[in-house]
């Protein structure tokens, strides 16, 4: 199945590291049948230590780095094929891999000879948006994974290429972990966006808005929503940036489908509570059943009919409810 997170994130996280100045070089290719990996991240040592206040603090002076999206959980044949490359860094040297260091602001690269020397030099780790629980927990007795300090990143320090894997929806929400909270789901995605509208981190909440809309595009709609609606407190330094969000975004996500149907019925529930409000403002407690035949239309005419009713009617029972039974 065709995944769009794939080139997304690995875009998005490629620039991460060479706006710090670090070379990241996407699909890197070690051998011609082992697919490639997603990202080579080389650090110096003053990258690294850069790195130290960052959820990539593990970094050594190699390092691969793989996103597995929710149509591509991590299986255990995956894994080997990451150690696998992890392993065979220097290998080859493609063009593109020169390309890239010819076009990178930094000075001076390791060369192919000099990676292939350093397997100590390196680590191996796979970012996963869905939790590999057959590694983490089921195989335990065939990997060597254990849990950190940090909720939601495993370690196997056995091997001499150190492996980690890292679940963004388990990791807390702390600043040292903010890079990789956009690849979050759930409610945990939910807080973090909230997290960087109320303290203004544009650079995390374009990454978290970009990757959401292709990991979990049901709470994004949601959070966006909750912006129409004002519903929630965003940082002034933030506003900017959501208004030129919404003044490219909008018009393309309406024609999916489901974001459309997520627009309307936010519309018809604005119907229905104003509808309920000048109901109860005009006759008192309503019935129950009133109540419920409201909540359950999402015809937006019959609630337009039924407001435009309310002005005129002298009793609940002129509104022309249909029930069984009368009102």
């Amino acid at each position: 199945m065709a995944n769009p997170f794939d080139d997304t994130a690995k875009t998005r996280y490629r620039n991460y590291f060479e706006r710090r100045g670090i070379r990241a070089i996407p699909q890197y290719e070690v051998f011609s049948l082992s697919r490639a990996t997603d990202l080579m991240v080389e650090c110096s040592k003053e990258d690294m230590v850069g790195l130290q206040n960052t959820i990539f603090a593990h970094f050594r002076r190699i390092n691969a780095l793989e996103f597995k999206g929710i149509h591509d959980p991590l299986t255990a044949p995956d894994l080997n094929l990451i150690l696998m490359r992890a392993w065979g860094f220097g290998v080859v040297d493609k063009g593109q891999q020169d390309a890239a260091a010819k076009s990178s602001s930094q000075a001076t690269f390791l060369s192919t000879e000099e990676i292939a020397r350093m397997p100590r030099q390196r680590t191996a780790t796979v970012v996963c948006v869905t939790r590999p629980r057959n590694i983490l927990d089921t195989w335990q007795d065939e990997f060597c994974f254990v849990q950190t300090d940090e909720s939601g990143i495993y370690c196997d320090n056995a091997q001499k290429v150190p492996t980690w894997i890292i679940h963004p929806t388990e990791l807390a929400l702390k600043p040292t972990n903010y890079a990789l909270l956009p690849l979050a789901r759930g409610r945990k995605l939910e807080q973090f966006i909230e997290l960087c509208l109320a303290q203004g981190l544009v650079e995390y909440l374009q990454l978290t808005l970009d990757i959401g809309l292709v990991s979990d595009p049901d709470v994004i709609w949601r959070k966006i929503m909750e912006v129409f609606g004002m519903e929630l407190t965003i940082h002034e330094e933030t506003w900017p940036y959501i208004d030129e969000f919404f003044r490219n975004v909008p018009e393309a996500m309406q024609k999916v489908p489901s974001f459309q149907e997520a627009l309307e019925e936010s519309e018809r529930q604005g119907q229905r509570r104003m509808l309920l409000r000048f109901l109860h403002h005009k006759f008192g407690d309503l019935p129950n059943k009133v109540i419920q035949l409201i909540e359950k239309t999402s015809d937006a005419e019959q609630l337009d009919h039924w407001m435009d009713q309310v002005f005129d009617a002298e009793s609940l029972a002129a509104m022309k409810f249909s029930f069984d039974d009368e009102i």
